[in-house]
């Protein structure tokens, strides 16, 4: 919902939440065309639940806390921005009841942090799912993959992060999973 501030009341009147992208370099995707920082915020003002999203590869999903950041910097409340990348987005799917926020009887799905959500020189050193840890910033394969993205330390497969490659596919013909 990049353009959404254009009918922010009308979204509202309709009840209909909105994800919003947060794009923060030129170029990318034409439906962004009129996007606005302050579509998060204009939202939130006229009673919308807002959440945010990533589109790997245009937003990276490893700056996913960044969009909060940006919607705070335009004007969104803080609460709105914390919801926006939890809460909020669980509603959306129509999932609170399972994940969204920490509370008995919820998947125990969250990310340790080193400090402010909101600010850019904050990073994840943990992630669990389903109470199970799954990443782990001392891990030093896991340390790779936060700073260097899909594919890193794979030399062959750098440069395709986001595709299959043909050698992928002749080895998944073969049986080899690796």
């Amino acid at each position: 919902m990049s353009e959404g501030w254009k009918v922010a009341d009308e979204i509202a009147a309709a009840h209909v939440a909105c994800s919003v992208i947060m794009i923060d370099s030129p170029g990318g995707k034409l439906e962004t065309r009129e996007a606005d920082w302050r579509t998060p915020a204009i939202l939130e003002k006229a009673g919308v639940t807002v959440g945010f999203h990533t589109d790997d590869p245009i937003c990276d999903s490893r700056r996913f806390l960044r969009s909060a950041a940006l919607g705070v910097r335009a004007g969104m409340s803080r609460p709105g921005a914390l919801a926006a990348v939890t809460l909020a987005n669980a509603k959306i799917l129509g999932l609170e009841k399972r994940v969204g926020s920490l509370e008995a009887g919820k998947a125990a799905d969250f990310v340790v942090l080193t400090g402010d959500p909101l600010s850019t020189y904050t990073h994840v050193d943990q992630t669990w799912i389903e109470g199970r840890k799954v990443f782990d910033d001392t891990d030093a394969q896991d340390h790779l993959y936060a700073v260097g993205g899909a594919g890193a330390g794979d030399p062959r497969r750098a440069h395709l992060c986001c595709f299959t490659s043909a050698w992928d596919l002749i080895a998944a013909a073969n049986g080899d999973t690796q």
